[in-house]
Formats: structure tokens, C-alpha cells, sequence
């Protein structure tokens, strides 16, 4: 450790007000040793106004560090940087960097400024070791040696040294100098392995910023150890500003931002726009002539943690949990007590509402029981359409087999009719408010907020309501497998469907947004067993 020598409070502490930008500089070099292990130590206000200490091959370095803010129309020329304070002997600002080397060891000398050099200055831009030398800067060192003649730093070096040995950076304002701060500490955070956002960037900083300002105002003659930033302590305490910012992110980190790619295609949808009822058709598709009820159960797998795992589960997955975290998710599919063609036909349609919607779900809806009862809506689903207002989707799924759907269709008709109610849209909201988890998703418009609020009238829920219902049924068109036309059958066989499910909604249903997701079947058995056989074997693998 290089400690402070000649203690003085001269020019520190007591001329502390204005020197803001200082602490800027400070900060710059602070994040530069935090990134290179050469640098032991940064220093304010001690042998100058900063001094960084680092260590090369030929041994320590000490860069004295003068901060100019001086405000002017014109450039730095060569008369400022030469010109004596009122005649006083060695009182010239190049003269007050060279006799701050007062240290044993090498010797370098930075001035920053915000004003930008004259062309005769210009070379001292150019870092040390990118100069080719004898160049500008060596013949200005002559220059101030003729002026100069016998004038020597503490550690007898001359003007030739300290042209060799010294820089001059132009920093800009505040706001430039802030800038380029902010994006070293950005490097610094994404090298350690984290990827903090602007705001806690900005908080980081303004850590930092602190650092720098204690480490300037403390008194030297007394608590001279607090000038110096130490390189380990530093990295410690980025470290854990960094993983702290990382615990907030997670905090409110947005997990339905991305999602599995879409498997299903649809074929076939409602063509007039602005209906109150309309339809989607879906098609699993084949592969040479195989239908690819294998491949649809391996994607609705990579659906089931999201499905099945609450936002905050949802965003702690990592590399040494995924595997719990997957297992948990099966383990809560496969433990339900709702029967396993209902959660199947609820996980489809979770997979199509976030596909085709991009939608937010309120997660483990399905599982959630409200007055010991399990709701009819296993679905919930936020849905954001540009130029629209947001919208709740309140879902219906069912697997349906062969010659069940006229059963089934009267069925969910009578689940309608009997929500459109204050009591039962009032427990729908509560179990929503119980399950949302509004820092893990979007903002949303204050009056979609309100809309959930448990003193807003049922009407207002309604004007943001949408019933969407999956039909994933036997289709006798898929019966005999693949056909050449089998799409265009389609098509016929679910606008039946479809027809058919309209002229039985209840008169209080039609005047709410219902859609229908159809999902033709060649075999719903054969898609079970796939999916089934999917699970079981991911158990016996984390097993």
C-alpha cells in the first residue's frame, strides 16, 4: 500500500465547494482500476487532485492527476499553460504538475479539462503508449525547458521527462463525462456478470460519486487512510451493489417477455372484423402423411413451467435450479386432482393465448380454489392490443371425443349464461387479485387497474372481458388421417362448429367478446399417451 506523504489541507477540504466535477474524474479512474489489476489504489486530494497508483513492469507509478474546469470561449493555448500566477516563481500550471511528483517511484502527469487545446497542445492528447516518439510533444518538452531552465519536480526531473510522462484529456461537460462513466461501469458489470439496468447504473454511480466526495473532503492530517480507494475494497463493493441491483431486477424482471416458439398453425379464422364472436382454427399438421401428435406433446412440455410456476418461480430460474424448478412443475401438473384431459386441453390453450396474443397469464389459475371449488376458467390472461384497451381473457378448455361435442357445447353454454353475474365475476376478480403478481408483468393502463379493483362495479369488468373457449376435439375430417384436402375439410367441418356454438350462447352472453379456438384431433388418446409418456420420462430422468 502507497500511503499519503505531506500532509496538507491546502487546496482540499476548505475549496471543496464547485469541485464537483473532480469527483467525475475521480470516478473515471476509479472504474479504470477496477477493470485493470495493475492499479492498487486511487487517491483525491492528497500529492494532487487525484493520484492513481499502479504498478508496470519498470516497477510503481504514480499519475498525478490536475482537474481544470476553468470556463472560457477559447481552447487552452500555450501562453495559459505557461503564464505565472502574478510573476510568482514556479506558479505556471504545467510547473504545479511537474512539482507534484513528490513520490518515490515513476512519475506520470495528467491534466482534464473540459475546454478543449490549442493545435500546439494537440499531441498531449494521444495516450502514452500509442506516441511514437521524438514527435509535437517532445519538441514542446524543449520548448519548456528553454523557459524553464532549471526548474525540477522534488524528485530532481525535468520538463523532457514530464513531456514524455504526460497527457492532457478533454473530458467535456458534466453530462459527456457522465456518460462515458456510465458506460465503462456497464463493462465493468456485464465483465463480473451482470446486466444491471440504466436506473441502478445511475444509482451505482452516484455510489461511487459518494466515494469520491468522502475521499476528497476527508481531512488528511487526521484521517488521511479515508483519501485513499482501495482496488479490493472497491471491487467488494461493486460486487455487492451489483447483486443487489440483480435481487431488484428479479424483484420485477418481466418472465412472459419471451416465449416457446409457435407450434400449432392456423388454417382457417373469422373474416369480418370487430364481431363479438368469432373463430380461430389450429392445426397440429403432419409430416410425411404422420400426424405429429409426438412432436405437439414434446412443445406443450416446454410450456408447463410457465403454466404451471408463478411469475416469481418463474424468474429464479437458473442453471443450478432449472432441473427442481422443471420437476416442481411437472410434479404440480401430475399431482392435481383435475382430471388430466382438462389440464392438457388448459395447457393448449395457454399455448395458443400466449402465441397468438401475446398475452400475460395470471399464473396457476387452473390449480387455484376459491370456497374449496375449483373455477370453470383454468385461463387468465392479460392481453395488450396496440390502440386498443387492455383486455381480460377469462378461458375455457376442453378436450372433446368423438361424438361428445353437441354435450359439450351445451355445457360450457350453461358455464356462460351462469357467470354473467355479480357473484360469480366478482370471485373470478378476487381469485385474480389473489394470484396477479403486477411486477412481473407490463404496465398497465390505470383504468385496467381499476377495473380490478374489488370496489369497481362488475360492469367495468365486463367492457374489458373476453370469453375465449378451446374446442380441441376428435374431428371426423382427421378420422381416416391424411388426405390431400384434408385442410379445406377442415375448414367446413370447425365453421359447423362454430355455427353450431353461437346459436346456443345465452342472450346475456352475446353481447360479450367470446373466441373460439378450435383444434381439430386425427386421435386426443394418442395425444395423452404422448404427452403422458413425455412426462413420465422426465421424471425417471430427474430421478
Amino acid at each position: 500500500m502507497v500511503r499519503t506523504n505531506s500532509p496538507s489541507n491546502k487546496g482540499g477540504p476548505a475549496a471543496r465547494q464547485g469541485f464537483k466535477y473532480q469527483d467525475h474524474v475521480a470516478v473515471s479512474f476509479i472504474f479504470k482500476m477496477l477493470s485493470d489489476s495493475c492499479y492498487s489504489q486511487v487517491e483525491c486530494e492528497t500529492a494532487d487532485d487525484i493520484v492513481a497508483v499502479f504498478h508496470s513492469s519498470e516497477g510503481r507509478v504514480n499519475e498525478y492527476i490536475q482537474v481544470k474546469t476553468t470556463e472560457g470561449d477559447t481552447k487552452w493555448n500555450w501562453q495559459e499553460v505557461v503564464e505565472l500566477d502574478a510573476t510568482k516563481v514556479g506558479s505556471s500550471l504545467l510547473q504545479k504538475s511537474l512539482k507534484c511528483d513528490v513520490r518515490p517511484g515513476l512519475a506520470r502527469f495528467r491534466i482534464v479539462t473540459k475546454r478543449d487545446v490549442a493545435k500546439i497542445l494537440e499531441g498531449f492528447k494521444i495516450e502514452l503508449d500509442r506516441r511514437v516518439l521524438p514527435d509535437a510533444t517532445t519538441a514542446r518538452g524543449a520548448a519548456l525547458l528553454k523557459t524553464f531552465k532549471t526548474f525540477v519536480s522534488p524528485n530532481k526531473r525535468d520538463f523532457a521527462y514530464w513531456a514524455k510522462n504526460f497527457v492532457w484529456q478533454v473530458y467535456g461537460d458534466v453530462e459527456a463525462l457522465e456518460a462515458v462513466n456510465i458506460k465503462a461501469l456497464s463493462k465493468l458489470a456485464e465483465g463480473l456478470g451482470n446486466r444491471p439496468n440504466f436506473t441502478q447504473l445511475q444509482a451505482i454511480y452516484n455510489e461511487f460519486l459518494e466515494m469520491a466526495d468522502k475521499a476528497a473532503t476527508a481531512n488528511v492530517k487526521t484521517a488521511s487512510e479515508s483519501k485513499i480507494i482501495h482496488r479490493e475494497q472497491s471491487l467488494a463493493y461493486l460486487r455487492t451493489l451489483l447483486d443487489e441491483a440483480d435481487d431488484k431486477s428479479t424483484a420485477s424482471s418481466k418472465p412472459y417477455k419471451k416465449r416457446p416458439d409457435p407450434f400449432l398453425v392456423e388454417f382457417h379464422a373469422s373474416t369480418e372484423e370487430e364481431l363479438l364472436q368469432s373463430f380461430s382454427g389450429f392445426d397440429v399438421r403432419y409430416a410425411l402423411k404422420k400426424w405429429r401428435h409426438e412432436n405437439f406433446a414434446r412443445h406443450l412440455i416446454e410450456w408447463l413451467p410457465e403454466f404451471s410456476l408463478k411469475a416469481s418461480e418463474i424468474v429464479n430460474i437458473l442453471a443450478h435450479n432449472a432441473e427442481a424448478i422443471l420437476a416442481r412443475s411437472i410434479s404440480a401438473f401430475s399431482d392435481s386432482e383435475i382430471p388430466r384431459d382438462r389440464l392438457i386441453a388448459e395447457l393448449i390453450l395457454h399455448a395458443i393465448m400466449r402465441s397468438r396474443q401475446n398475452s400475460e397469464p395470471v399464473a396457476c389459475k387452473v390449480f387455484y380454489k376459491s370456497a374449496g371449488k375449483l373455477s370453470e376458467f383454468g385461463n387468465a390472461h392479460i392481453v395488450q392490443v396496440p390502440g386498443q384497451e387492455d383486455q381480460l381473457w377469462l378461458g375455457l378448455a376442453r378436450l372433446i371425443k368423438a361424438d361428445d361435442m353437441d354435450a359439450t357445447l351445451a355445457q360450457i353454454c350453461d358455464v356462460l349464461e351462469q357467470t354473467i353475474s355479480e357473484a360469480v365475476l366478482s370471485a373470478e376478480r378476487e381469485i385474480i387479485i389473489s394470484l396477479r403478481e403486477p411486477l412481473h408483468h407490463q404496465p398497465k393502463a390505470d383504468a385496467f387497474n381499476q377495473v380490478l379493483h374489488r370496489n369497481s362495479p362488475i360492469d367495468d369488468m365486463l367492457n374489458v372481458l373476453c370469453f375465449p373457449i378451446l374446442l380441441t376435439y376428435d374431428s371426423e375430417a382427421l378420422s381416416s388421417g391424411w388426405l390431400a384436402d384434408y385442410v379445406n375439410n377442415l375448414k367446413m367441418e370447425i365453421e359447423a362448429h362454430f355455427s353450431k356454438f353461437t346459436t346456443q350462447l345465452p342472450e346475456n352472453i352475446k353481447q360479450v367478446k367470446v373466441m373460439a379456438f378450435l383444434v381439430p384431433m386425427e386421435s386426443i388418446e394418442q395425444l395423452i399417451k404422448a404427452f403422458n409418456a413425455r412426462c413420465e420420462k422426465l421424471k425417471v430422468l430427474q430421478a
